[in-house]
């Protein structure tokens, strides 16, 4: 049952995984390493607001609207007032702190940046909805609404780039635009879904949604300091060239967590809506030891492209940034298993632990950042960011075994069963293309 939506998520990811690469790819050979750390710099802490704000409540409304006894209407009305009250302060915090967290980068980074600020509460609200369509097992429209702002922000640069007008305040204009285009249809698809706009509050829900949420917060804010920490000191302290190719290798080689993502999106609420927790967690058991069958050769194959693939794909200018790249992998490969496992922790009701996870590995990340940055630069880190998802994994699976009886040698035992149930995944991959009529061989 899980297999077609997986299949589907999986495909939808490749597609946006493919989007956000060729986008990527415009920017740095029009821009440079310098111009294109300069829209990472200015998009930079207003997207860290719109998680810092949100209080866990996008973990959360996903965990209440999976519930067998959900109440969609009352928990988007929750978010709705919630996401507003969010988002207007965390605009007038990030107003007045960007020239201070932006104080390495020119004048017009952070008017750019005050400028995106807008996008915050425009984000929170939009992510509450299909956050409540995921929970709701809406998959297919809750994968369309992912497409919009990468798909537009590529079609977006492109017409910037033909007219002759890809400058940082364009770019940051079209990805606001892109975000009130992402509400609208979000909105509308939840009105489809039956959940009608309202403006009542139901208390005693908001409370149970926020402490839900509390708990993953931790998580989420310790989690941003870890992914995040190294690119925030990086735009602080060093110049944008420098950032410019750091990005390059994140997404080079995140490119590997794409399969992780779908198996999460759809497996976390899937797992939620099990009666019993003695299935939820046999459910986890199966998806995890099929995932990362098939995450391990995912993972080798990325690392012999990297090499070549990245000057060639992004310019040769972008040649420093392989080692950090392959440093990288080795860490998306182990963050997209912790991805899985605290996606199923989530389900089985139990947020406290991805952060407890996040929060070991920020003390990991902060202690290794602080010693290896000024020496290695970007080497340096990558291996801050590898030690730090090393950390996350431990500490969930350690958890996973304490709190929730799931053996370790459990989750990464491998038998034949697994393995060719791993591998039908070409088989439901070629279903779903061919259910598109997309062609699986080249002719």
């Amino acid at each position: 049952m899980l297999r077609p939506l997986i299949w589907r998520t999986l495909i939808t990811n490749f597609a946006l995984t493919a989007l956000g690469l060729v986008n990527s790819i415009l920017l740095s050979q029009w821009l440079g390493p310098a111009g294109r750390g300069e829209v990472a710099a200015a998009m930079l802490w207003p997207m860290l607001l719109v998680y810092l704000s949100s209080m866990g409540l996008i973990a959360g409304i996903l965990y209440f609207a999976a519930l067998p006894e959900s109440k969609p209407q009352a928990i988007f009305a929750n978010g709705l007032w919630l996401g507003l009250t969010q988002g207007a302060v965390a605009i007038i915090v990030g107003f007045i702190a960007l020239p201070w967290l932006l104080r390495s980068q020119a004048g017009p980074v952070v008017t750019a940046g005050r400028v995106f600020l807008l996008v915050i509460p425009i984000s929170l609200i939009a992510q509450y909805g299909v956050s409540l369509l995921q929970g709701q097992m809406r998959i297919a429209v809750f994968n369309w609404l992912r497409v919009i702002l990468p798909a537009g922000y590529l079609f977006g640069t492109f017409i910037l780039i033909v007219f002759g007008r890809l400058a940082l305040l364009n770019i940051i204009l079209l990805h606001l635009l892109l975000s009130i285009i992402v509400l609208a249809a979000t909105l509308m698809a939840l009105l489809r879904a039956g959940v009608r706009l309202s403006f009542g509050i139901d208390g005693s829900l908001a409370k149970r949604m926020l402490k839900y949420g509390a708990k993953a917060h931790v998580g989420s804010v310790s989690g941003l300091a870890n992914s995040s920490l190294d690119q925030v000191l990086l735009a602080a302290f060093l110049p944008s060239r420098y950032l410019g190719l750091y990005v390059a290798a994140v997404g080079a080689a995140g490119v590997a967590q794409v399969f992780s993502l779908a198996v999460q999106m759809v497996s976390t609420p899937s797992i939620a809506q099990r009666e019993s927790v003695e299935e939820r967690t046999a459910v986890l058991r199966g998806v995890f030891r099929r995932y990362w069958i098939l995450s391990l050769p995912v993972a080798l194959a990325l690392a012999a492209t990297l090499p070549f693939g990245i000057p060639i794909i992004f310019g040769a200018e972008f040649k420093d940034a392989i080692w950090a790249a392959e440093i990288l992998l080795i860490g998306s490969l182990l963050i997209g298993a912790r991805d899985v496992l605290s996606g199923g922790a989530n389900a089985l009701g139990d947020p406290w632990l991805g952060s407890r996870a996040q929060l070991w590995a920020m003390g990991a990340t902060v202690i290794l950042l602080c010693a290896l940055l000024p020496v290695l630069g970007i080497i340096g880190a990558a291996i801050a960011s590898t030690a730090a998802c090393a950390v996350q994994l431990g500490v969930i699976v350690y958890g996973l075994r304490v709190s929730h009886s799931i053996p370790s040698a459990e989750l990464f035992r491998i038998d034949h069963s697994d393995i060719s149930s791993a591998f039908q995944i070409f088989t439901g991959l070629k279903e779903q293309l061919a259910a598109r009529h997309i062609p699986t061989e080249a002719k």
